[in-house]
């Protein structure tokens, strides 16, 4: 029989090319891209054979009976385990880590015993054999070598149908584009034998991978030429799985947004080039490009971490200043450290412990080292519990309002309060409001939690409506998440409007970090807001970079001088004469005051003195549950009807 070698040497030109791009290019070297290598490889070997075993069975000699029968033999061996390296490939997508040896057996078990067959055909002739005259012949079993490759075929199919969740919707669609391929070769010479497709199928169905899930440019960061973070999450999660350990370092350059406003985007682009120039010339295929700021070195040994860490430290000590466009900038970086990586089991837990530790920095605008230890590796692991129970606060609404009272000198009785969200995790106790807070608006859902809070303060109000004839507003807060809302004033008008709360009953307040970043959309829901009737409160004055021109952008009534500017004025001239003079602006500006965590007499007086009417703090009140808080004000209305 004459057979059609076209369709092979048309695979083995694809399969040759496709070795020669991935070998040549920088790649991956995970456990997905070393089968893929290797499927690669193996496929090349199997065309190489088939084009033997072609020659020997198109020109019958019985001279090279041995050497067609060898020629053959590795032939049915590949087309054994070809299939097989498939499957092998698609669990690495799944698992994307080391796959367990008896995961792999069990998977195996019936290629093995295919290839048990092959290599005892020679004896019993089962699947071939090669008559002197007759030149090849088929045996018996000849038709289980294409049973046992479309089996292989519908076993992956049934792995990635149960997979396609993990795997992604664009690797399914590559995934079954090199099954539908493939299958379709291995029918098309099923059904006409002497059409050799099934290599061609298999070497298709190789170029598409290389072209979409093994492509090497999809590891790298087209910015600087360093792995990026993608692949950085699988080899960590490779290096767990398999119980290695191993060490981080990551470099972060915090002021490059800063860099950018002063060099422009092209200039901050030549500092992340410069930067990762540096890394890979140091740690070579250890560097990782991971978000637009951060780089990240993995190493396998603690001598090569200590002497990375002490490499970079002398990197960007010596060379913080850099000439981007005939301009001298500072580059500080943030360089954090974390031993024994594998211990937090998660390659994205490891990026969020980077950053929780990024986080702890002062940025001074010098360079910074941080490594990580048994306290800040506690923090995080507590941040992450307070993050988990937080779904579950959200879902069942668990949360607490708290109210600060706020008194007047002048009235002498409470005139406000502020609503104070409160949290209690049933093992860790009360949580602080910074702390939950923060990692609220870090994961969005910050927005979920001031809608249950403010409807429950509109509850609270509406139960208790008589408690207005005493107080002027209640504050509640809001982040710059909240206010970045589309129908912002409209969420909350409607809040109040289903409760029937009048709309000057609430003032809202916004922190002075909201305000400096105040614009157009900011300055449209505060007109909304007063507009409206609701009032606006700015809150920790003085805690940041907020100045007047920053207080006059947006319509507040009432200023909230932040603590902090209130520590030491007893006994520190200079700090008096500053909070007084801030008070006394704000009064010629008719600016309401409150003064914020007033806690002992002294300080009392002294601020009254200056004019501040309305004082907030633990000398009057710390904030209070509903039911202290009604408690407390109608004993002070006792006391205001007894007098």
């Amino acid at each position: 029989m004459t057979y059609n070698i076209d369709f092979l040497i048309a695979a083995m030109v694809i399969l040759l090319l496709v070795l020669w791009y991935f070998l040549g290019q920088k790649r991956a070297e995970d456990l997905n891209n070393q089968v893929f290598l290797f499927f690669a490889i193996i496929g090349i070997l199997d065309v190489v054979a088939e084009l033997a075993s072609n020659y020997y069975i198109s020109f019958p000699n019985s001279n090279c009976e041995i050497a067609a029968m060898l020629a053959t033999t590795i032939f049915y061996l590949l087309q054994a385990l070809l299939p097989f390296t498939v499957i092998c490939y698609i669990q690495t997508l799944h698992d994307n880590k080391i796959i367990s040896a008896k995961k792999m057996f069990l998977s195996g078990v019936p290629t093995f015993i295919l290839m048990g067959m092959i290599l005892t055909n020679p004896f019993t002739e089962k699947l071939f054999y090669f008559d002197i005259p007759a030149g090849y012949m088929k045996g018996p079993w000849y038709m289980l070598m294409y049973y046992s490759a479309l089996c292989h075929m519908a076993a992956a199919l049934i792995l990635i149908v149960i997979w396609r969740k993990k795997l992604g919707y664009q690797k399914v669609k590559s995934l079954l584009e090199i099954l539908l391929i493939s299958g379709a070769g291995v029918v098309i010479q099923l059904l006409y034998h002497p059409l050799l497709t099934t290599g061609f199928g298999m070497s298709l169905g190789i170029l598409v991978l290389f072209i979409t899930i093994n492509n090497p440019h999809a590891n790298i960061d087209t910015l600087t030429g360093l792995y990026n973070h993608l692949y950085l999450v699988r080899k960590s999660n490779e290096l767990i799985s398999a119980g290695k350990s191993f060490h981080i370092i990551t470099v972060y350059l915090y002021q490059l947004k800063h860099i950018n406003k002063i060099a422009g985007v092209q200039g901050g682009n030549s500092i992340l080039k410069l930067t990762a120039r540096k890394l890979g010339e140091m740690c070579g295929k250890k560097a990782f490009r991971t978000t637009g700021k951060s780089f990240m070195i993995l190493t396998g040994s603690l001598e090569e971490y200590e002497y990375y860490l002490t490499q970079l430290k002398r990197m960007f000590d010596g060379n913080s200043k850099q000439n981007v466009n005939n301009k001298i900038i500072t580059v500080p970086v943030i360089i954090s450290g974390i031993m024994n990586a594998q211990k937090l089991g998660d390659s994205g837990l490891i990026l969020e412990y980077a950053e929780y530790l990024e986080a702890l920095s002062a940025k001074n605008g010098l360079t910074e080292v941080i490594q990580d230890d048994y306290q800040t590796m506690n923090g995080f692991l507590y941040n992450k519990r307070v993050e988990q129970y937080l779904h579950k606060a959200i879902t069942e609404d668990l949360f607490e309002i708290y109210y600060q009272p706020v008194y007047s000198t002048r009235k002498k009785c409470f005139i406000t309060l502020e609503a104070l969200s409160r949290l209690q995790h049933p093992e860790l106790g009360w949580i602080a409001p910074d702390v939950f807070i923060q990692i609220a608006e870090k994961n969005h859902m910050i927005e979920q939690i001031t809608d249950l809070q403010f409807s429950r303060v509109c509850r609270f109000l509406g139960e208790n409506r008589y408690l207005m004839r005493h107080l002027l507003n209640v504050k509640v807060n809001l982040s710059s998440l909240d206010l970045m809302r589309n129908d912002c004033s409209r969420h909350f008008i409607r809040i109040m409007d289903a409760y029937k709360i009048p709309h000057n009953w609430i003032q809202f307040e916004i922190t002075e970090t909201v305000a400096t970043e105040c614009n157009a959309g900011l300055r449209r829901v505060a007109e909304e807001f007063t507009d409206a009737g609701i009032g606006l409160c700015l809150d920790d004055f003085g805690s940041g970079y907020a100045n007047l021109n920053t207080v006059m952008r947006l319509p507040f009534s009432v200023i909230k001088v932040d603590r902090s500017l209130l520590f030491d004025i007893c006994r520190d001239e200079k700090r008096a004469i500053f909070y007084e003079s801030v008070v006394e602006t704000f009064h010629k500006m008719n600016y309401h005051i409150v003064s914020e965590g007033v806690e002992t007499q002294e300080e009392m007086e002294q601020i009254s003195s200056w004019g501040v009417d309305m004082i907030q703090g633990y000398y009057f009140s710390k904030p209070l549950p509903e039911k202290e808080l009604l408690e407390l004000l109608k004993k002070q209305d006792n006391i205001e009807r007894e007098n």
